[in-house]
């Protein structure tokens, strides 16, 4: 029992190390080559809007206590180091061999299904508004859209989801970022980001997928799907930054600040 849900939980960070970095990283690149994207059309509310806004730089760095440097340093090299060895391959290959459509559906189909995690965060946030829009997006896109492979709320009635998580919800509640952590694997965070994933954890339904080797096999295969739409967004921000692990994190706070905001 304990090994099941090690491996589970060593899925779940695999997954979220995949799609969180990579999108704030491309808000902090306004430079970075749409060419990238090789035309694929990320028009969908799937990708989430704003993780392709061209970065501000007329905004400031934003500082964060770092007490846990040398620990976040070395996290931070084990992930670098886990991107180009096993992630960018194996996204690569999958990109080549799957067709855009395909890997678009498949993508539309993941966010429909963290619709729990929206509607309750957007609840907790008091935006009732929201989270009615939430259940509206739920029941087009799982009926009329096949299950949420088709976006139909959003292309055909104009309604848009509000990606929300627990680390923004803590957010709305006066709640500090407390001290900047990076994870092996699970990549940038703060404290109070960190205790939100893990709430956030019980909202995914994936989560409960049994045996657990479905749900690892469940999450693999997303984060490789949703990787295939971002391959060189982490590459040129490196490049583009004199110290990367500090453009890192400055990417993330001011990335985390503005999703507060909205």
């Amino acid at each position: 029992m304990e090994k099941k849900y090690c491996f589970l939980i060593f899925g779940i960070l695999i997954s979220v190390f995949i799609l969180n970095p990579l999108a704030f990283a491309q808000n902090t690149q306004a430079t970075i080559d749409n060419a990238t994207l090789e035309n694929e059309e990320l028009e969908d509310d799937t990708l989430d809007d704003d993780l392709f806004e061209d970065y501000d730089d007329t905004i400031e760095p934003q500082s964060i206590a770092d007490p846990l440097y040398y620990f976040n340093y070395a996290m931070y090299s084990f992930n670098d180091f886990l991107y180009f060895a096993a992630i960018k391959p194996i996204s690569t290959g999958y990109k080549f061999i799957m067709p855009t459509t395909i890997r678009k559906g498949v993508n539309n189909f993941f966010h429909n299904l963290l619709f729990p995690l929206r509607f309750v965060n957007n609840f907790l946030q008091w935006e009732v508004r929201d989270a009615g829009t939430e259940i509206e997006i739920f029941l087009i896109n799982s009926f009329v859209g096949v299950l949420g492979f088709g976006q139909i709320a959003q292309n055909k009635f104009d309604l848009h989801t509000s990606d929300e998580d627990l680390g923004l919800t803590f957010g709305t509640y006066s709640i500090g970022n407390g001290f900047y952590l990076v994870l092996p694997i699970l990549g940038p965070s703060t404290l109070r980001d960190a205790v939100g994933r893990a709430g956030d954890y019980f909202l995914r339904p994936v989560n409960y997928l049994e045996p657990w080797e479905l749900s690892l096999a469940v999450y693999s295969y997303d984060s490789i799907n949703a990787m295939s739409f971002r391959l060189g967004d982490y590459e040129a921000l490196k490049e583009a930054a004199i110290d990367p692990y500090i453009a890192l994190r400055d990417a993330y706070i001011q990335y985390r600040k503005e999703r507060l905001k909205d």
